[in-house]
């Protein structure tokens, strides 16, 4: 018989997800000679494993007791542990497309769960949240990839930045990253990359891996110009674009004249101490000249201290007043990837800003791409397994609960994830599950 939605989720635990991601790993072609010492999904593994059990360091990772030996082999499979110098070398020679393939792997697997019936907007879309994060920068450590910006004192320094695409819902706690692309030097290439350049390789991933998904692009000012939305719309999907009144002035301008001559359509109500307030126009041109008409959404939320709040918009959805509540949740939704992927990566246990090695080709875009895959695998977990969710309410933090997770590893040897929380179900939190 055929198992329901609801029996999957149940299914879904570490266990399962990591042997998934290792033998996704295993599919990945090594790039050295055959008679190496060690095999290139161990070290992959081993990368994954830093980062799902938090370690702060390559160091602390290398310093392995033989419980952790252990429980690395039966948690993670990893038959033999490389040296942290190792780790690098071996990683940085990597290509990170092969890891940017495997998040369409975990997309197809929410989709066999019913997640993603969670995540219908409007009952139709998906919301796909794009954003780009800084997360290293040094004046003495580079690499050929890296950007580079000469400050006034004549310095020189170099970072590392990426874009990451993720599926968020204004009612719903987790966020699932689809898909990643470095912000970084191309091959031959002298000048900086940026984010539009780089947001042109991402687009243009996301539609090969998700063809036919129905996706609303969520994103913010920077990319609502003619070049990127004819790109968004050219991959079948739609888009809600936050503007400013400075980037987008000739916008602004018709907007306030047909304010003025009351031309808008507006729609008010209140809901508990705020007033919500929508101003909008359909079908109007972008900046008062070429190809693309969008739709403009302004929106103002009135608090009982009496502070405003307002936000702009433009969209391929056309607006009315059945559905611009909704167009305003999404569009502020866009803030998820924000507070909920890169904060929690920075704050969370994760170590984000943290130099887990830079190497001299693409060990940091290696990294932070283990990073996210590990992130990801932790809220399909939160998503949907019940006993991560009861340790995690009674323990009332997400870092206390790594917390004991790790003091687990680092003390008993455990033969799965399933009995490392039992463990910490029996032993420390003592509440018997019902």
């Amino acid at each position: 018989m055929r198992k329901s939605h609801l029996e999957l989720r149940q299914q879904i635990n570490y266990d399962n997800l990591v042997m998934a991601m290792r033998s996704d790993f295993c599919s990945i072609p090594d790039h050295r000679a055959a008679n190496v010492v060690y095999q290139l999904d161990d070290v992959l593994m081993s990368g994954f494993a830093i980062f799902s059990l938090k370690y702060p360091s390559l160091l602390s990772f290398e310093q392995q007791t033989i419980v952790e030996r252990e429980n690395l082999k039966n948690l993670f499979g990893i038959s033999k542990v490389c040296s942290d110098v190792q780790m690098r070398r071996i990683l940085d020679e990597v290509n990170p497309q092969h890891l940017q393939d495997l998040f369409p792997k975990r997309f197809k697997q929410l989709k066999q769960i019913g997640m993603l019936n969670d995540y219908r907007f409007m009952k139709k879309y998906l919301l796909l949240s794009i954003d780009g994060v800084h997360y290293f920068e040094s004046e003495k450590i580079s690499c050929k990839h890296c950007l580079t910006k000469q400050h006034q004192n004549g310095d020189v320094s170099y970072s590392h930045s990426m874009l990451s695409a993720a599926l968020v819902h204004p009612d719903r706690r987790e966020v699932f990253t689809l898909g990643a692309q470095a912000i970084e030097k191309q091959d031959g290439i002298r000048k900086n990359d940026c984010e539009l350049n780089a947001s042109k390789r991402l687009q243009s991933a996301l539609y090969e891996s998700y063809q036919g998904t129905p996706f609303i692009i969520i994103e913010d000012a920077l990319y609502a110009n003619e070049p990127h939305i004819e790109q968004i719309q050219s991959n079948g999907w739609d888009f809600i674009l936050n503007v400013k009144p400075g980037s987008h002035k000739v916008l602004f301008k018709l907007f306030e004249a047909r304010k003025q001559r009351t031309q808008l359509k507006t729609h008010t109500f209140k809901e508990g101490k705020s007033t919500h307030h929508f101003y909008w126009m359909n079908n109007v041109t972008l900046n008062g000249q070429g190809n693309i008409r969008v739709n403009f959404l302004y929106y103002e939320q009135h608090l009982a201290n009496g502070k405003i709040k307002r936000f702009s918009w433009i969209s391929s959805l056309k607006i009315r007043k059945s559905n611009v509540d909704q167009i305003m949740r999404a569009g502020r939704c866009r803030w998820k990837i924000e507070n909920e992927q890169f904060n929690t990566l920075k704050n969370q246990g994760y170590h984000f800003e943290h130099n887990f090695g830079h190497g001299y080709n693409q060990l940091c875009n290696v990294m932070a791409h283990l990073m996210l895959l590990a992130f990801l695998i932790d809220q399909m977990v939160q998503a949907c397994n019940r006993v991560f969710n009861l340790i995690w309410k009674e323990l009332k933090a997400k870092n206390r609960l790594w917390e004991r997770i790790r003091a687990i590893y680092f003390s008993y040897l455990v033969n799965s994830f399933n009995e490392l929380f039992d463990i910490i179900v029996n032993n420390i939190i003592n509440f018997q599950l019902e």
